[in-house]
């Protein structure tokens, strides 16, 4: 013989249980997420077109190849060295900035207020001019007159041929690429990398049309491949200034 179940109380019946939450219930879009998408999209977009652009003028196979003779140089050193054209023995020379009349080999295109631009920090193509133009002159930093071999964009900026600074370049480019495809899930399901808001990213992915979730993974596959093979080339290069030292 059954026990008889007892009435429900009345303070049960008049607080119904919580419903569930469905465990496949979409996480709601983040505003944050996708203003720091945007924001990545609009830096990557900007350093994939200055790296493909430079490695491009650095290569010599875009623009006008020429001469700079030089008629000025501005050094600016480093640990708070101040910009000058006098020499600071023991201070690094963070950027190099050199003034005189561009020439193409034909003689078609002369700038008389050419300006190259040399980057301290980068080895390779600006870190070697910068050597050579202060070997000139170390009292004052330059020489007047000393021909540097530059390549001149449409816009009149100079760049040094070097491959070294292709190799560089191709990496910011390429690994940009892996940010740009990142940055449409954030776009699109408002994922931000924190946790606890918007969804994750396996979450914001399955959430996005198929042709957003296949132009992300292009992009990842691009700017992968091309990232490895950029170091790669890189480390080549290295090895071969060590090699040509010995040599």
């Amino acid at each position: 013989m059954t026990s008889p179940v007892p009435p429900s109380s009345p303070a049960s019946a008049a607080s119904p249980s919580p419903p569930e939450q469905s465990a496949g219930t979409p996480v709601p879009p983040s505003p944050i997420g996708r203003w720091f998408g945007v924001a990545v999209a609009i830096a990557a977009l900007a350093i994939i077109w200055y790296g493909f652009s430079t490695a491009a003028m650095s290569s010599g196979f875009v623009g006008t190849r020429g001469e700079l003779t030089i008629s000025k140089c501005d050094t600016e050193y480093g640990s708070g060295g101040s910009r000058s054209s006098g020499s600071h023995p023991g201070k690094r020379v963070m950027e190099l900035a050199c003034e005189g009349t561009f020439r193409s080999p034909d003689g078609d295109v002369v700038d008389r207020s050419a300006m190259l631009v040399l980057d301290g920090n980068q080895g390779g193509g600006d870190g070697d001019a910068i050597s050579k133009i202060r070997e000139q002159d170390y009292d004052r930093g330059y020489k007047p007159g000393y021909k540097v071999d530059v390549n001149r964009s449409s816009d009149g900026g100079l760049y040094v041929t070097s491959w070294l600074s292709i190799a560089n370049c191709l990496c910011l480019g390429f690994l940009a690429m892996i940010f740009l495809g990142y940055s449409i899930t954030c776009v699109g399901a408002g994922h931000f990398p924190k946790r606890d808001i918007g969804p994750s990213y396996s979450e914001g992915t399955a959430t996005l049309p198929k042709w957003a979730t296949s132009t992300e993974n292009w992009l990842w596959v691009i700017g992968g491949i091309g990232l490895v093979l950029a170091i790669v080339f890189r480390i080549l290069l290295m090895f071969a200034g060590f090699a040509s030292l010995l040599i």
